[in-house]
C-alpha cells in the first residue's frame, strides 16, 4: 500500500534485523514490568503505530489502530475481581484512547458491548481471522486402516490439550482402529516434556503419533485426518486451525469458547460442544462410528470457509488502514 514500515517488539536481548527487507527493532523485556518496555518503545518510535495486541500497551497513540486477539480474562477459576481488573486496566484504554480496534471475533465486540456499550460501538470492528484458499482445500484422502483424529495447535493449557488427553486412553481402548495424531510446535519446552512424559505412560501409546511439522506441510497433515479436535478452554478468538480444517473439508469439533461460536454451526458444518469431558468424548463417539456424517459436516466445512477467504479479509483490512493512516495527510 505504499507504506514505510518497521517492527517493534518485546525480547530477551536488544537487537535489530531485518525481516523481508524491513528493519526489525528488538527491546529488552522485563515480564513483570512489560509496561515500562512499552515506554520505552514509545519514547523510540516515530509517526503511526499499529498496536498489536491489547494486553501489554497501557498507553495508545491517537490516530492508532489496536487489535484484539480475543477474550483473554476468562481463566477458569478467574473471580469477577481478576475480570474487571483486566478490563478496566487494559480494555477501558484501549477504547478511549486508540481511534479503532479491529477484533478478529464477535465475542470480544460483544462482551465490550456489554461493559462499555457507548464506546465499543464508537471504536470495536471485526475482521475475522482468514485461511489461505490456494493452500487449504479439499483433497482426496489416502486409504487408511485406521480412523484418525488430529489435533493440531500449541499444547499450552487454553487450547485443551489437557481435556483432550483425559478422553484418549478410554476411546483407545474402545476402538482398536482409532488413532490420534498431533502436530505440535516446540517453542515451549515445558509442554513438550509434559507431552512425552503423558504419552510414554499410555498403554496404547503405539496409536498416539505426533510430530513438528512446518506450516508449508499442513495441508498434508490435514488431509490425512478424519476428525480435527479444537477443544478451546479460554482464550480463543477465530482460530486459524479451525478455518484450515474447515477449508480441508474435515469434519470438526470445536468447542463453544471464544470466536469459535462465529465459525461453527453445530450440526450443519461441524459439531459445537461445552468444553467438558463428557461432551468431548460424546462426540468423538459419534463422529467415528457415523463416516457419512464426518463426509456431510466436512462438506458444509469446505463450502463455509470460503467467507473467510484471506483475499477477503486484506481487502477489509485496507479499508481501515487507508481511514485511519491515510497516506496524504503523513
Amino acid at each position: 500500500m505504499g507504506y514505510e514500515v518497521s517492527f517493534h517488539q518485546n525480547a530477551h536481548r536488544d537487537f535489530q534485523t531485518t525481516f523481508r527487507g524491513w528493519p526489525v527493532y528488538g527491546y529488552r523485556a522485563d515480564q513483570h514490568h512489560l509496561h515500562l518496555t512499552v515506554k520505552r518503545m514509545e519514547e523510540t518510535v516515530r509517526g503511526r503505530v499499529l498496536y498489536s495486541s491489547i494486553l501489554q500497551q497501557v498507553y495508545y497513540r491517537p490516530r492508532s489502530i489496536c487489535i484484539s486477539h480475543g477474550v483473554w480474562w476468562e481463566l477458569p477459576g478467574y473471580s469477577p475481581a481478576h475480570a474487571r481488573a483486566a478490563y478496566e486496566n487494559y480494555v477501558a484504554a484501549a477504547l478511549i484512547q486508540a481511534t479503532l480496534i479491529i477484533s478478529c471475533d464477535y465475542n470480544f465486540l460483544n462482551v465490550a458491548r456489554a461493559i462499555y456499550p457507548n464506546l465499543a460501538d464508537q471504536k470495536v470492528r471485526v475482521i475475522p481471522n482468514f485461511v489461505d484458499l490456494k493452500q487449504f482445500y479439499p483433497r482426496e484422502k489416502e486409504q487408511q486402516p485406521r480412523v484418525r483424529v488430529l489435533y493440531p495447535r500449541r499444547l499450552a493449557p487454553e487450547r485443551g490439550f489437557d481435556l483432550l488427553k483425559e478422553v484418549i486412553p478410554p476411546l483407545l481402548a474402545e476402538y482398536p482402529d482409532l488413532e490420534f495424531y498431533f502436530a505440535i510446535d516446540t517453542n515451549t519446552p515445558r509442554y513438550l516434556e509434559i507431552f512425552h512424559a503423558w504419552r510414554q505412560k499410555e498403554a496404547h501409546n503405539g496409536r498416539i503419533l505426533y510430530s513438528h511439522p512446518d506450516f508449508n506441510v499442513m495441508p498434508e497433515v490435514y488431509a490425512a485426518a478424519d476428525i480435527v479436535v479444537i477443544p478451546s478452554i479460554y482464550s480463543e478468538g477465530t482460530s486459524f486451525s479451525c478455518l484450515e480444517a474447515m477449508a480441508m473439508g474435515k469434519a470438526v469439533i470445536a468447542t463453544n469458547v471464544g470466536g469459535l461460536t462465529n465459525l461453527i454451526i453445530d450440526g450443519y458444518n461441524g459439531l459445537l460442544i461445552h468444553p467438558s469431558r463428557e461432551y468431548l468424548t460424546q462426540a468423538l463417539r459419534f463422529l467415528i462410528d457415523h463416516p457419512r456424517e464426518r463426509l456431510r459436516l466436512g462438506a458444509n466445512a469446505a463450502a463455509t470457509a470460503r467467507a473467510f477467504d484471506r483475499r477477503l479479509w486484506e481487502a477489509r483490512w485496507r479499508q481501515y488502514i487507508n481511514k485511519v493512516y491515510p497516506l496524504d495527510k503523513q
